[in-house]
């Protein structure tokens, strides 16, 4: 792991989520308040009932939005040493954050920050789809980010 993973561990899920757009943001522009909505309503659709996702879900899992963020964060951390800086100076200046938390949703920040992993898409007929581009084991930094979306899209308790 990093030296980031126990400030990651540590942080509150309004901080988690702060930092995951800063880094999602330092990776790729974000898109308005409103088209993360609309990202978020997508990969809500693209998710529901998905077949490819059922090896992730746990049933009776619960995720909330930090828990999500977190494990963003630590997946980042662990696979993108080259983000290592951008999330450190996330965590350590949370005056230079790029939205208020409030304003984000989580979903949609966790499919931009993992761009080349996770993809996101809409056809001409208006269907969303996502992909994972590799598939990870449950137990993968990876996996646990999934099955974390998961359980954070379906609200499942």
């Amino acid at each position: 792991m990093t030296s980031n993973t126990g400030a990651i561990a540590a942080l509150t899920g309004e901080e988690a989520i702060r930092v995951l757009a800063d880094t999602a943001d330092y990776q790729h522009r974000l898109p308005d308040p409103a088209g993360l909505r609309a990202l978020e309503t997508g990969l809500r659709d693209a998710t529901t009932d998905d077949p490819g996702l059922t090896g992730y879900a746990e049933p009776g899992a619960a995720a909330d939005a930090g828990d999500l963020a977190r494990a963003a964060l630590l997946h980042l951390a662990a696979t993108r040493p080259d983000l290592a800086p951008v999330i450190a100076r996330a965590i350590d200046d949370p005056g230079s954050a790029v939205r208020d938390p409030v304003t984000l949703t989580v979903g949609a920040l966790v499919v931009l920050a993992l761009q080349t992993e996770v993809k996101l898409t809409r056809n001409t007929q208006g269907r969303w789809t996502f992909t994972v581009h590799k598939h990870p084991t449950r137990d993968s930094t990876l996996g646990q980010v999934i099955s974390k979306l998961l359980a954070y899209l379906t609200g499942s308790k």
